[in-house]
């Protein structure tokens, strides 16, 4: 998988290699064009890298973020998104246009931890060629788990101890060296340490809360970047995603028990925020570029008809068969998420209201 991936990165590069040759053969014609082309390219070269609009480029990897980023902008930049609204970013393929526009940019905004695989490769060259890459996973409590989805390391209350991500685990006892040792996740590791999902969960953005730690660092970050004071901006996200989570809190407060079985392990920032237990997963693995087990699926039943399991929640990339069949077994319903669909004429806290709403239905 990784490999193709990999090839499938380097066309977009060969893509765009050859448009540049093809576009330097027709320069024979005139020796003054080149000269003011030069210029042109000499004359820009310290200033912010502009759009169309002549505004500078900020990209976005995936919608939910974009809609925080351009809360954070405002009319100071144009902000592009690389992954389509509606997109599994796990299973996502750049093009060369999107090559082209993420070298092109100002900066990048990224989730980080491999949540977006097929980008990898891409923003690793975009960061080399001196395009600076925010990670907002750099900038986060990080949730840690592991590709299993129950047992010894189960998604439960149990599970997170010290480190659940309640309103305690917030403050600086959950940044301390026990959180990250070894495994941080700062700016002085990018050149040296790959963004892998083995040990910490990529999903940030379904807790607003988490979220939320990144953005003073990315409105900072953004408006060095293009020349603008954001400060004042990220602060007024940083209240909008506070109060997003009180509504979040007051529509699963009613929840008693929350016990969920998902598509793959997503919803995990999620359920220790709002106080649920997830009994596992249909695809144990924080990619949905693994697959389903039949032993897996096995203990899933079994565990899942023992407990007061009401719907198995699904989103992009899990098996539908898979689950519409461990759904009849088990005897429940199964409700489908929309983790990466942020809705039309709305934005990240209309997304979470509604995937809360349909959360909160599935276990009344």
């Amino acid at each position: 998988m990784r490999a193709l991936r990999r090839a499938s990165w380097l066309v977009a590069i060969v893509a765009l290699g050859a448009c540049s040759g093809d576009s330097s053969s027709t320069n024979d014609t005139s020796a003054a064009s080149e000269s003011v082309v030069d210029s042109q390219v000499s004359s820009s070269t310290n200033a912010p890298v502009g759009g169309v609009d002549g505004l500078p480029v900020v990209a976005v990897t995936y919608s939910a973020l974009e809609s925080v980023v351009a809360g954070i902008v405002g009319d100071s930049a144009r902000v592009e998104v690389i992954i389509p609204n509606g997109t599994d970013p796990h299973d996502f393929e750049p093009s060369a246009k999107d090559v082209e526009m993420m070298s092109s940019s100002a900066i990048v905004v990224a989730n980080g931890l491999d949540l977006e695989e097929g980008l990898e490769d891409a923003l690793a060259e975009t960061e080399k060629s001196g395009v600076p890459v925010f990670h907002v996973a750099d900038h986060v409590t990080l949730r840690k788990g592991s590709d299993h989805a129950h047992g010894d390391e189960e998604h439960g209350d149990e599970e997170h101890g010290d480190e659940e991500h309640g309103d305690e685990a917030h403050g600086d006892e959950a940044h301390g060296d026990e959180a990250h040792g070894d495994e941080e996740h700062g700016d002085k590791e990018h050149g040296d340490k790959e963004h892998g999902h083995g040990a910490e969960d990529p999903h940030i953005w379904l807790d607003p809360l988490t979220l939320a730690e990144a953005v003073p660092e990315m409105a900072e970050q953004i408006g060095s970047v293009i020349g603008a004071d954001l400060s004042s901006a990220g602060a007024a996200q940083v209240s909008l995603l506070e109060n997003l989570n009180k509504e979040i809190e007051t529509k699963m407060s009613g929840l008693d028990p929350c016990v969920m079985i998902t598509g793959h392990d997503s919803l995990g920032y999620f359920a220790a925020r709002y106080g649920c237990e997830i009994l596992g997963s249909v695809v144990p693995s924080f990619s949905t570029a693994a697959e389903a087990t039949a032993k897996n699926l096995a203990e899933l039943k079994a565990l899942a008809k023992g407990e007061d399991v009401k719907a198995i929640f699904t989103e992009l990339g899990t098996p539908a068969d898979v689950v519409e069949q461990l759904a009849k077994e088990v005897g429940v319903e199964v409700v489908e998420l929309a983790t990466h669909l942020v809705p039309e004429g709305g934005g990240y806290p209309e997304m979470m209201s509604a995937l809360t709403d349909s959360v909160v239905a599935g276990l009344s």
